[in-house]
Protein backbone atom coordinates (compact mmCIF):
# COMPACT_ATOMS: atom_id res chain seq x y z
CA UNK A 1 0.00 0.00 0.00
CA UNK A 2 1.47 3.51 -0.97
CA UNK A 3 1.58 5.49 1.89
CA UNK A 4 1.39 9.65 1.78
CA UNK A 5 4.15 11.59 3.10
CA UNK A 6 1.68 12.69 5.68
CA UNK A 7 1.04 9.19 6.89
CA UNK A 8 4.79 8.56 6.73
CA UNK A 9 6.21 11.29 8.15
CA UNK A 10 3.60 10.71 11.46
CA UNK A 11 4.18 7.25 11.57
CA UNK A 12 8.20 8.35 11.66
CA UNK A 13 7.10 11.02 14.33
CA UNK A 14 5.07 8.17 16.17
CA UNK A 15 7.49 5.31 16.15
CA UNK A 16 10.12 7.93 17.61
CA UNK A 17 8.04 9.42 20.11
CA UNK A 18 7.02 6.22 21.85
CA UNK A 19 10.38 4.77 21.71
CA UNK A 20 11.87 7.75 23.65
CA UNK A 21 9.07 7.26 25.92
CA UNK A 22 9.39 3.42 25.84
CA UNK A 23 13.35 3.77 27.24
CA UNK A 24 12.44 6.81 29.62
CA UNK A 25 9.78 4.67 31.18
CA UNK A 26 12.25 1.83 31.54
CA UNK A 27 15.37 3.81 33.26
CA UNK A 28 12.29 5.72 35.19
CA UNK A 29 11.15 2.11 36.51
CA UNK A 30 14.75 0.95 36.76
CA UNK A 31 15.72 3.79 38.97
CA UNK A 32 12.53 3.92 41.11
CA UNK A 33 13.41 0.07 41.76
CA UNK A 34 16.92 0.15 42.47
CA UNK A 35 15.80 3.27 44.64
CA UNK A 36 13.25 1.28 46.53
CA UNK A 37 15.73 -1.41 47.20
CA UNK A 38 18.37 0.27 48.15
CA UNK A 39 16.44 2.19 50.96
CA UNK A 40 14.92 -1.39 52.33
CA UNK A 41 18.44 -2.98 52.20
CA UNK A 42 20.31 0.23 54.22
CA UNK A 43 16.72 0.21 56.69
CA UNK A 44 17.59 -3.60 57.11
CA UNK A 45 21.17 -3.23 58.15
CA UNK A 46 20.84 -0.03 60.08
CA UNK A 47 18.54 -2.04 61.80
CA UNK A 48 20.43 -5.02 62.54
CA UNK A 49 23.20 -2.73 63.55
CA UNK A 50 21.30 -0.81 66.27
CA UNK A 51 19.45 -3.85 67.54
CA UNK A 52 23.09 -5.77 67.89
CA UNK A 53 24.27 -2.73 70.18
CA UNK A 54 20.68 -2.70 72.23
CA UNK A 55 20.99 -6.45 72.66
CA UNK A 56 24.90 -6.42 73.59
CA UNK A 57 23.82 -3.52 76.84
CA UNK A 58 21.18 -6.67 77.80
CA UNK A 59 22.53 -8.89 80.56
CA UNK A 60 21.08 -11.94 80.05
CA UNK A 61 18.58 -14.16 77.78
CA UNK A 62 15.99 -13.47 80.19
CA UNK A 63 16.87 -9.85 79.73
CA UNK A 64 16.03 -9.49 76.56
CA UNK A 65 13.12 -11.31 76.90
CA UNK A 66 12.24 -8.04 79.58
CA UNK A 67 13.05 -5.93 76.97
CA UNK A 68 11.31 -7.47 73.95
CA UNK A 69 8.61 -4.57 73.36
CA UNK A 70 11.45 -1.80 73.19
CA UNK A 71 13.40 -4.17 70.71
CA UNK A 72 10.70 -5.10 68.37
CA UNK A 73 9.71 -1.56 68.87
CA UNK A 74 12.40 -0.83 65.92
CA UNK A 75 10.34 -2.87 63.47
CA UNK A 76 7.24 -1.74 64.60
CA UNK A 77 4.83 0.02 62.69
CA UNK A 78 5.19 -2.03 58.88
CA UNK A 79 3.88 -5.38 59.04
CA UNK A 80 6.11 -6.24 56.40
CA UNK A 81 9.28 -6.21 58.70
CA UNK A 82 9.96 -9.44 60.96
CA UNK A 83 12.44 -10.18 63.82
CA UNK A 84 13.34 -13.31 65.47
CA UNK A 85 16.05 -13.81 68.02
CA UNK A 86 16.87 -16.76 69.00
CA UNK A 87 20.14 -17.94 71.94
CA UNK A 88 22.95 -20.66 71.73
CA UNK A 89 20.42 -23.52 72.69
CA UNK A 90 17.71 -22.40 69.92
CA UNK A 91 15.16 -21.19 72.47
CA UNK A 92 13.23 -18.54 70.48
CA UNK A 93 13.34 -15.48 72.77
CA UNK A 94 11.59 -13.25 70.47
CA UNK A 95 9.59 -13.73 67.26
CA UNK A 96 7.53 -10.65 65.32
CA UNK A 97 6.99 -11.70 61.99
CA UNK A 98 3.46 -10.53 61.09
CA UNK A 99 3.75 -11.70 57.55
CA UNK A 100 4.51 -15.29 58.84
CA UNK A 101 7.57 -15.44 56.05
CA UNK A 102 10.95 -17.32 56.91
CA UNK A 103 13.51 -15.95 58.13
CA UNK A 104 17.04 -16.34 57.23
CA UNK A 105 18.62 -19.81 57.57
CA UNK A 106 22.00 -19.25 56.32
CA UNK A 107 24.93 -18.51 58.96
CA UNK A 108 25.37 -15.23 60.65
CA UNK A 109 27.34 -12.43 60.84
CA UNK A 110 29.87 -12.77 63.92
CA UNK A 111 29.42 -9.79 66.57
CA UNK A 112 32.14 -8.27 65.69
CA UNK A 113 32.33 -8.41 61.84
CA UNK A 114 30.77 -5.01 60.59
CA UNK A 115 27.29 -5.09 58.54
CA UNK A 116 27.48 -3.99 55.47
CA UNK A 117 25.02 -3.91 52.11
CA UNK A 118 27.22 -7.28 50.62
CA UNK A 119 25.62 -9.17 54.10
CA UNK A 120 21.93 -8.71 52.87
CA UNK A 121 20.41 -11.70 51.85
CA UNK A 122 17.35 -12.38 49.67
CA UNK A 123 15.00 -15.19 49.05
CA UNK A 124 11.23 -16.32 48.22
CA UNK A 125 8.18 -16.62 50.49
CA UNK A 126 5.74 -19.55 49.33
CA UNK A 127 3.69 -17.20 47.83
CA UNK A 128 6.70 -16.32 45.63
CA UNK A 129 7.19 -12.77 46.78
CA UNK A 130 10.75 -11.72 47.57
CA UNK A 131 12.16 -11.92 51.06
CA UNK A 132 15.36 -9.45 52.03
CA UNK A 133 17.00 -9.43 55.52
CA UNK A 134 20.59 -10.21 57.35
CA UNK A 135 21.20 -12.41 60.12
CA UNK A 136 24.02 -11.26 62.72
CA UNK A 137 25.15 -12.48 66.16
CA UNK A 138 25.28 -10.19 69.72
CA UNK A 139 27.17 -11.09 73.00
CA UNK A 140 25.17 -10.37 75.95
CA UNK A 141 27.20 -8.47 78.83
CA UNK A 142 27.19 -12.92 80.46
CA UNK A 143 29.22 -14.04 77.57
CA UNK A 144 25.64 -15.75 76.15
CA UNK A 145 25.22 -14.95 72.43
CA UNK A 146 22.02 -14.57 70.56
CA UNK A 147 21.18 -14.48 66.74
CA UNK A 148 19.46 -11.83 65.81
CA UNK A 149 17.41 -11.90 62.20
CA UNK A 150 16.03 -8.71 60.41
CA UNK A 151 14.02 -8.88 57.43
CA UNK A 152 11.42 -7.35 55.33
CA UNK A 153 8.76 -8.60 52.71
CA UNK A 154 9.24 -6.85 49.60
CA UNK A 155 5.50 -7.83 48.59
CA UNK A 156 4.22 -4.51 49.08
CA UNK A 157 6.71 -2.68 47.16
CA UNK A 158 6.66 -5.38 44.27
CA UNK A 159 2.64 -4.32 44.39
CA UNK A 160 3.83 -0.68 44.19
CA UNK A 161 6.20 -1.01 41.04
CA UNK A 162 3.36 -3.13 39.58
CA UNK A 163 1.19 -0.16 39.87
CA UNK A 164 4.26 2.08 38.53
CA UNK A 165 4.53 -0.07 35.72
CA UNK A 166 0.69 -0.04 35.05
CA UNK A 167 0.69 3.92 35.28
CA UNK A 168 3.70 4.11 32.90
CA UNK A 169 2.06 1.80 30.29
CA UNK A 170 -1.17 3.88 30.21
CA UNK A 171 1.04 6.92 30.02
CA UNK A 172 2.84 5.49 27.02
CA UNK A 173 -0.67 4.31 24.88
CA UNK A 174 -2.49 7.91 26.03
CA UNK A 175 0.69 9.79 24.71
CA UNK A 176 0.61 7.20 21.63
CA UNK A 177 -2.61 8.31 21.08
CA UNK A 178 -1.59 12.11 21.65
CA UNK A 179 1.66 12.14 19.26
CA UNK A 180 -0.59 10.72 16.31
CA UNK A 181 -3.13 13.42 16.46
CA UNK A 182 -0.66 15.89 17.38
CA UNK A 183 1.56 14.24 14.95
CA UNK A 184 -0.75 14.24 11.82
CA UNK A 185 -2.18 17.81 12.65
CA UNK A 186 1.44 19.27 12.44
CA UNK A 187 2.86 17.95 9.31
CA UNK A 188 -0.45 18.50 7.37
CA UNK A 189 -0.28 21.78 8.65
CA UNK A 190 3.94 21.97 7.77
CA UNK A 191 3.30 20.34 4.36
CA UNK A 192 0.48 23.13 3.24
CA UNK A 193 3.37 24.69 1.29
CA UNK A 194 3.81 21.32 -0.94
CA UNK A 195 0.67 20.85 -0.99
CA UNK A 196 0.12 24.75 -2.53
CA UNK A 197 3.16 23.80 -5.18
CA UNK A 198 1.19 20.74 -6.15
CA UNK A 199 -2.26 22.17 -7.14
CA UNK A 200 -0.11 25.15 -8.52
CA UNK A 201 1.93 22.63 -10.29
CA UNK A 202 -1.32 21.10 -11.44
CA UNK A 203 -2.72 23.87 -12.81
CA UNK A 204 -0.20 23.82 -15.39
CA UNK A 205 -0.75 23.04 -18.67
CA UNK A 206 0.78 23.80 -22.73
CA UNK A 207 -1.65 26.84 -22.80
CA UNK A 208 -0.44 28.31 -19.04
CA UNK A 209 2.87 28.03 -18.45
CA UNK A 210 3.11 31.93 -17.32
CA UNK A 211 1.62 29.89 -14.29
CA UNK A 212 4.47 29.55 -11.18
CA UNK A 213 4.84 27.90 -8.02
CA UNK A 214 4.39 30.38 -4.34
CA UNK A 215 7.30 31.26 -3.03
CA UNK A 216 5.90 33.52 -0.72
CA UNK A 217 4.95 30.92 2.35
CA UNK A 218 7.42 28.41 1.53
CA UNK A 219 9.47 26.92 3.94
CA UNK A 220 13.57 27.31 3.45
CA UNK A 221 14.02 23.68 2.47
CA UNK A 222 10.91 23.99 -0.11
CA UNK A 223 12.34 27.48 -1.33
CA UNK A 224 15.41 26.17 -3.76
CA UNK A 225 12.90 23.27 -5.27
CA UNK A 226 9.74 25.94 -6.00
CA UNK A 227 12.49 28.39 -7.38
CA UNK A 228 14.01 25.75 -9.57
CA UNK A 229 10.66 24.68 -10.52
CA UNK A 230 9.88 28.09 -11.44
CA UNK A 231 13.19 28.58 -13.41
CA UNK A 232 12.11 25.21 -15.55
CA UNK A 233 9.08 26.87 -16.42
CA UNK A 234 10.06 29.71 -17.28
CA UNK A 235 12.59 27.87 -19.74
CA UNK A 236 9.74 25.55 -20.77
CA UNK A 237 7.57 28.96 -21.87
CA UNK A 238 10.51 30.35 -23.44
CA UNK A 239 11.11 27.11 -25.42
CA UNK A 240 6.88 26.84 -26.11
CA UNK A 241 7.27 30.31 -27.22
CA UNK A 242 10.35 29.51 -29.55
CA UNK A 243 8.54 26.17 -31.09
CA UNK A 244 5.22 27.80 -32.08
CA UNK A 245 7.33 31.08 -33.78
CA UNK A 246 9.34 28.60 -35.28
CA UNK A 247 6.67 26.48 -36.64
CA UNK A 248 4.51 29.45 -37.73
CA UNK A 249 7.64 30.68 -39.60
CA UNK A 250 8.39 27.46 -40.82
CA UNK A 251 5.17 26.97 -42.46
CA UNK A 252 5.25 30.93 -43.55
CA UNK A 253 8.34 30.43 -45.40
CA UNK A 254 7.50 27.33 -47.33
CA UNK A 255 3.92 28.22 -47.63
CA UNK A 256 5.74 30.99 -50.35
CA UNK A 257 7.66 28.54 -52.26
CA UNK A 258 5.08 26.04 -52.28
CA UNK A 259 2.60 28.82 -53.34
CA UNK A 260 4.59 29.65 -55.74
CA UNK A 261 4.59 26.30 -57.63
CA UNK A 262 1.34 25.91 -57.56
CA UNK A 263 0.49 29.44 -58.99
CA UNK A 264 2.99 28.81 -61.56
CA UNK A 265 1.48 25.34 -62.77
CA UNK A 266 -1.71 26.97 -62.38
CA UNK A 267 -1.21 29.73 -65.07
CA UNK A 268 0.55 27.40 -67.20
CA UNK A 269 -2.22 24.62 -67.61
CA UNK A 270 -4.95 27.57 -68.47
CA UNK A 271 -3.40 27.66 -72.12
CA UNK A 272 -0.63 25.29 -74.14
CA UNK A 273 2.79 27.22 -74.33
CA UNK A 274 5.68 26.85 -76.23
CA UNK A 275 8.62 24.66 -75.37
CA UNK A 276 10.70 27.45 -74.39
CA UNK A 277 7.74 28.76 -71.73
CA UNK A 278 7.62 25.00 -70.52
CA UNK A 279 11.38 25.05 -69.75
CA UNK A 280 11.47 28.23 -67.98
CA UNK A 281 8.33 27.05 -65.73
CA UNK A 282 10.36 23.78 -65.26
CA UNK A 283 13.25 25.60 -64.27
CA UNK A 284 11.44 28.32 -62.21
CA UNK A 285 10.05 25.06 -60.21
CA UNK A 286 13.07 23.57 -59.64
CA UNK A 287 14.44 27.02 -58.03
CA UNK A 288 11.36 26.69 -55.83
CA UNK A 289 12.09 23.05 -54.95
CA UNK A 290 15.60 23.91 -54.29
CA UNK A 291 14.75 26.79 -51.64
CA UNK A 292 12.17 24.39 -49.85
CA UNK A 293 15.26 21.34 -49.63
CA UNK A 294 17.40 24.49 -48.11
CA UNK A 295 14.92 25.01 -45.36
CA UNK A 296 14.24 21.80 -44.77
CA UNK A 297 18.21 21.10 -44.68
CA UNK A 298 18.91 23.58 -42.47
CA UNK A 299 15.90 22.84 -40.15
CA UNK A 300 17.28 19.33 -39.75
CA UNK A 301 21.00 20.94 -39.11
CA UNK A 302 19.35 22.38 -36.36
CA UNK A 303 17.62 19.53 -35.00
CA UNK A 304 20.83 17.36 -35.06
CA UNK A 305 23.09 20.41 -33.70
CA UNK A 306 20.79 20.42 -30.49
CA UNK A 307 20.96 16.67 -29.69
CA UNK A 308 23.13 15.40 -27.37
CA UNK A 309 24.31 12.75 -29.51
CA UNK A 310 26.05 15.09 -32.18
CA UNK A 311 29.09 14.38 -32.93
CA UNK A 312 32.24 16.94 -33.85
CA UNK A 313 35.67 15.91 -34.96
CA UNK A 314 37.53 19.01 -33.94
CA UNK A 315 41.16 19.74 -35.28
CA UNK A 316 43.72 22.50 -35.33
CA UNK A 317 42.97 24.37 -38.53
CA UNK A 318 45.08 27.50 -39.82
CA UNK A 319 42.50 29.92 -40.13
CA UNK A 320 44.57 31.96 -43.22
CA UNK A 321 44.39 28.74 -45.21
CA UNK A 322 41.08 27.82 -44.42
CA UNK A 323 39.34 31.31 -44.88
CA UNK A 324 41.41 31.66 -48.08
CA UNK A 325 39.91 28.16 -49.53
CA UNK A 326 35.98 29.58 -48.58
CA UNK A 327 37.14 33.12 -50.33
CA UNK A 328 37.82 30.98 -53.37
CA UNK A 329 34.73 29.33 -53.41
CA UNK A 330 32.78 32.12 -53.06
CA UNK A 331 35.18 33.63 -56.01
CA UNK A 332 32.75 33.22 -59.02
CA UNK A 333 29.43 34.55 -56.75
CA UNK A 334 31.49 37.43 -55.37
CA UNK A 335 33.41 38.72 -58.73
CA UNK A 336 29.14 38.07 -60.45
CA UNK A 337 28.54 41.00 -57.44
CA UNK A 338 31.13 43.12 -58.22
CA UNK A 339 32.73 42.61 -54.72
CA UNK A 340 36.29 41.27 -53.19
CA UNK A 341 37.14 38.97 -50.42
CA UNK A 342 40.18 39.97 -48.91
CA UNK A 343 41.92 37.40 -46.15
CA UNK A 344 43.56 38.55 -43.34
CA UNK A 345 44.74 35.79 -40.80
CA UNK A 346 47.59 34.36 -38.72
CA UNK A 347 45.67 32.45 -36.44
CA UNK A 348 44.89 28.65 -35.33
CA UNK A 349 41.94 27.83 -34.61
CA UNK A 350 40.66 24.44 -32.57
CA UNK A 351 37.43 23.66 -34.30
CA UNK A 352 35.42 20.68 -36.78
CA UNK A 353 36.37 21.62 -39.88
CA UNK A 354 33.27 20.92 -42.02
CA UNK A 355 31.02 22.95 -39.27
CA UNK A 356 34.17 26.11 -39.22
CA UNK A 357 33.75 26.64 -43.24
CA UNK A 358 30.06 26.31 -42.56
CA UNK A 359 29.53 29.05 -40.25
CA UNK A 360 31.91 31.12 -42.29
CA UNK A 361 30.09 30.71 -45.45
CA UNK A 362 26.97 31.29 -44.04
CA UNK A 363 28.31 34.63 -42.85
CA UNK A 364 29.86 35.35 -46.04
CA UNK A 365 27.31 34.31 -47.85
CA UNK A 366 25.41 37.26 -45.72
CA UNK A 367 28.12 40.06 -46.17
CA UNK A 368 27.94 39.14 -50.25
CA UNK A 369 24.17 39.76 -50.14
CA UNK A 370 24.48 43.08 -48.87
CA UNK A 371 27.63 44.52 -49.92
CA UNK A 372 27.34 47.40 -52.53
CA UNK A 373 29.74 46.42 -56.11
CA UNK A 374 32.41 47.77 -55.85
CA UNK A 375 33.58 47.13 -52.36
CA UNK A 376 35.24 44.52 -50.35
CA UNK A 377 34.97 41.88 -48.02
CA UNK A 378 37.17 41.39 -44.97
CA UNK A 379 37.66 37.79 -43.63
CA UNK A 380 39.79 38.01 -40.13
CA UNK A 381 41.28 35.69 -37.88
CA UNK A 382 43.60 36.78 -34.79
CA UNK A 383 44.36 35.35 -31.01
CA UNK A 384 42.78 37.09 -28.17
CA UNK A 385 43.28 36.38 -24.75
CA UNK A 386 40.11 34.55 -24.28
CA UNK A 387 40.62 32.42 -27.52
CA UNK A 388 41.13 33.24 -31.65
CA UNK A 389 38.17 35.59 -33.71
CA UNK A 390 37.47 34.99 -36.67
CA UNK A 391 35.33 38.23 -38.33
CA UNK A 392 33.47 39.11 -41.56
CA UNK A 393 33.10 42.37 -42.03
CA UNK A 394 31.60 43.99 -45.31
CA UNK A 395 30.51 47.77 -46.08
CA UNK A 396 26.68 48.87 -46.65
CA UNK A 397 24.03 49.88 -44.67
CA UNK A 398 23.78 49.09 -41.65
CA UNK A 399 21.90 47.38 -38.66
CA UNK A 400 19.84 49.46 -36.45
CA UNK A 401 20.78 48.68 -32.90
CA UNK A 402 17.56 47.24 -31.49
CA UNK A 403 17.90 44.41 -34.00
CA UNK A 404 21.47 43.22 -33.43
CA UNK A 405 20.36 40.94 -30.53
CA UNK A 406 17.46 38.97 -32.89
CA UNK A 407 19.82 38.47 -35.89
CA UNK A 408 20.22 35.02 -34.65
CA UNK A 409 16.80 33.76 -33.94
CA UNK A 410 15.36 31.41 -36.67
CA UNK A 411 13.46 32.79 -39.54
CA UNK A 412 14.36 36.61 -38.10
CA UNK A 413 14.73 39.03 -40.55
CA UNK A 414 15.94 42.54 -40.26
CA UNK A 415 13.65 44.13 -43.48
CA UNK A 416 12.02 41.04 -45.32
CA UNK A 417 12.11 43.63 -48.37
CA UNK A 418 15.36 43.65 -48.93
CA UNK A 419 16.26 40.19 -47.58
CA UNK A 420 16.36 38.18 -50.76
CA UNK A 421 13.95 35.54 -49.78
CA UNK A 422 13.96 33.55 -52.90
CA UNK A 423 17.82 32.68 -52.15
CA UNK A 424 17.57 33.17 -48.03
CA UNK A 425 15.79 30.58 -45.54
CA UNK A 426 16.34 32.88 -42.45
CA UNK A 427 18.21 30.50 -40.84
CA UNK A 428 22.26 31.16 -41.66
CA UNK A 429 22.47 33.11 -38.78
CA UNK A 430 21.15 30.82 -36.42
CA UNK A 431 22.86 27.96 -37.92
CA UNK A 432 26.46 29.85 -37.03
CA UNK A 433 25.06 31.05 -33.49
CA UNK A 434 24.40 26.93 -33.08
CA UNK A 435 27.59 25.87 -34.71
CA UNK A 436 29.19 28.03 -32.21
CA UNK A 437 27.55 26.87 -28.96
CA UNK A 438 28.42 23.39 -30.04
CA UNK A 439 32.36 24.88 -30.21
CA UNK A 440 31.74 26.21 -26.50
CA UNK A 441 32.05 29.84 -28.27
CA UNK A 442 29.88 32.96 -29.27
CA UNK A 443 28.47 34.99 -32.20
CA UNK A 444 28.33 38.87 -32.20
CA UNK A 445 27.73 41.39 -34.69
CA UNK A 446 28.44 44.67 -34.42
CA UNK A 447 27.15 47.59 -37.08
CA UNK A 448 27.81 51.12 -37.66
CA UNK A 449 26.43 53.76 -40.55
CA UNK A 450 28.70 51.73 -43.14
CA UNK A 451 30.00 48.81 -41.97
CA UNK A 452 28.92 45.61 -39.88
CA UNK A 453 30.97 42.70 -38.33
CA UNK A 454 30.26 39.27 -37.20
CA UNK A 455 32.44 37.57 -35.39
CA UNK A 456 32.84 34.23 -34.22
CA UNK A 457 34.65 33.93 -30.61
CA UNK A 458 36.61 30.50 -30.12
CA UNK A 459 37.78 29.38 -26.84
CA UNK A 460 40.98 28.51 -26.36
CA UNK A 461 42.96 25.42 -27.85
CA UNK A 462 42.85 22.26 -24.83
CA UNK A 463 46.83 21.97 -24.00
CA UNK A 464 46.46 18.16 -25.24
CA UNK A 465 45.84 19.95 -28.73
CA UNK A 466 49.08 22.49 -28.91
CA UNK A 467 51.23 21.66 -31.30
Amino acid sequence: MRLSLTARLTITFVVITVACFSVVGVLLFKAVTRRIYIHDQTNIMLDARHLRRLAEELRSPDDVIAHKDRLIALVLGDNANGLRVIDREGRLLIDHVPLGYELPTQPAIPADQRIVPESIQSWKDHDGNEIRGVATTATLKDGESVTIAVARSLADRMALLDKYRSDVSLSLLAGLLVAVLLSYLLVRRALRPLRAMAESASAITAQRLSKRMPLQDAPTELLALATSLNEMLARLEQGFARVWQFTVDLAHDLRTPLGNLRGANEVALNRHRSIAEYETLLGSNIEECDRVSRTIENVLFLARAESPQFAMQRVVLDAAQELQRIADYFEGLSAEAGVTIQVNASANVYADRDLFRRAVSNLLSNALRYTPSGEAIRLRAANTEKGVDVSVENPGKGIEPEHLDKLFDRFYRVDRSRSDSANSTGLGLSIVKSIMELHGGAVSAQSAANLTRFTLHFPPMPPAALP
